[in-house]
């Protein structure tokens, strides 16, 4: 994981609870396959560049809400 996104994920866990800090990082992907598959999961679609590394959903605003939603 380069700098910036985990910049961005220690962050994000200081506005976040625990929980949606760890699915955050447990949602970087090293292929936009494997994110796109995931977006299917969280009923989202496309994927978007982190760094050298891939999320899902077409960018982070949709991903959070997508993540909110999730049981």
């Amino acid at each position: 994981m380069n700098r910036f996104a985990l910049a961005l994920l220690v962050s994000a866990g200081v506005c976040l609870g625990s929980s949606e800090a760890r699915a955050q990082a447990n949602d970087m992907f090293p292929s936009r396959a494997a994110a796109e598959q995931r977006a299917k999961e969280l009923q989202c679609s496309g994927a978007f560049a982190m760094g050298k590394e891939w999320m899902p959903c077409q960018n982070f605003d949709v991903y959070e809400k997508a993540v909110s939603q999730e049981k």
